[in-house]
């Protein structure tokens, strides 16, 4: 008597799931990965207050995306960089790479572009998270707008490891069987959709509140004016970053090659220079790490002099210029085609709504005669 009721209550689980997967297939059907969404608030200059910000499991950022391949006749771009290429505090459309979409868009090109950014990361710490990109998503065209934290973000007493961007993770991935449920049951989307969404909702309400983010930078820039603008450490062989910077772009020129994406190497716009005026300085961010301890790790804040920001970016640079004429690849640097004004900037790199709209316009003549061929 036992095992026939449980038999029954078995059964008739099995077919409302049945009833419930086939519904929501004709009817509701979710996405394999959701996106998460949150309504950011923050009273700064050039930006407007509010912001949507969405982006999925690997911190990508979609406009004009579609699922599966891409529509005949459509070129996908994805890009790659550091904090003013994720630009949270902007909506997709007011991005460097939002407008270079519409831009392209009003010149008649169908255009779906994606976009990832780490904060203080650089260009050998992001290849093998980009690289991985590369292969999930199989665009068209990759930038890359690598640069300030390749200069700003090593210690003092660097190291080189020339085995560095091997060495990195790439993409977190679910076991192998959670991701063929998901594609064959929106029952189970929907349970990823909510466990998406409590995640949103612990973020929204710690990232949401009005100007969250304008208190954070108002607080780290208070920390750099505490600090005397110090000399940048001289950087020599063989220890020298800029070994590891182009080993970052040998890992994502290799990528490219396999999967057959055309590559854009773009240098990052900065408001440093060595003419900055006092209302410019109040705005810098630019912290760099020392560890001079051995046994402690302690790490010392530097504030490095933005003569000496300036001159390092123009070295890597040089540097990406001579790597992209001997590859074959596009080259633009950014730095100095945007005007290093706060108009244009809100930190040493994060770009304004109106810093975005001139470094697409740039963009745009090197993008074009790409995606022409």
């Amino acid at each position: 008597m036992f095992f026939r009721l449980f038999r029954r209550l078995l059964l008739i689980i099995a077919t409302l799931g049945v009833l419930t997967e086939v519904v929501m297939w004709l009817f509701v059907r979710l996405p394999e990965e959701p996106l998460i969404r949150l309504d950011l608030s923050n009273d700064l200059p050039g930006m407007k207050r509010d912001v949507r910000l969405e982006y999925d499991r690997d911190r990508v950022r979609y406009l004009g995306w579609t699922a599966g391949d891409a529509p005949e006749g459509t070129v996908r771009i994805l890009c790659l960089g550091g904090s003013s290429t994720f630009a949270p505090l902007q909506n997709a459309e007011d991005t460097w790479w939002g407008r270079l979409r519409a831009e392209l868009e009003k010149k008649g090109h169908k255009v779906q572009i994606a976009a990832w950014g780490q904060d203080r990361a650089g260009i050998a710490l992001s290849a093998n998270v980009g690289g991985a990109l590369i292969g999930e998503l199989r665009p068209n065209l990759v930038i890359g707008n690598f640069g300030f934290d390749d200069v700003v973000a090593q210690p003092v007493e660097y190291k080189y490891n020339p085995g560095k961007t091997a060495a990195l993770p790439g993409l977190y991935r679910p076991a192998g069987w959670k991701q063929a449920v998901v594609k064959v049951s929106q029952i189970a989307r929907l349970y990823r959709l909510m466990a998406r969404r409590n995640e949103s909702a612990l973020l929204q309400n710690s990232l949401g509140r009005p100007d969250q983010y304008k208190i954070k930078l108002d607080e780290w820039r208070k920390l750099i004016a505490q600090l005397p603008p110090s000399p940048g450490p001289a950087r020599v062989e063989p220890d020298d970053p800029l070994r590891e910077y182009l080993d970052g772009w040998k890992a994502l020129r290799a990528q490219t090659s396999r999967y057959g994406s055309a590559l854009l190497m773009t240098g990052e716009a900065s408001l440093d220079d060595s003419v900055i005026g006092l209302a410019q300085q109040e705005v810098l961010t630019a912290l760099m790490p020392i560890d001079y301890s051995v046994g402690e790790k302690q790490k010392t804040p530097l504030r490095p002099e933005p003569a000496w920001v300036e001159r390092e970016m123009t070295r890597f640079a040089a540097a990406a210029a001579v790597f992209a004429q001997e590859n074959k690849v596009e080259w633009i640097d950014l730095n100095g085609r945007v005007e290093r004004t706060l108009d244009h900037f809100l930190s040493d790199v994060i770009l304004t709504d109106a810093g975005a709209a001139v470094a697409a316009r740039e963009l745009l003549q090197v993008v074009e005669p790409l995606i022409k061929r």
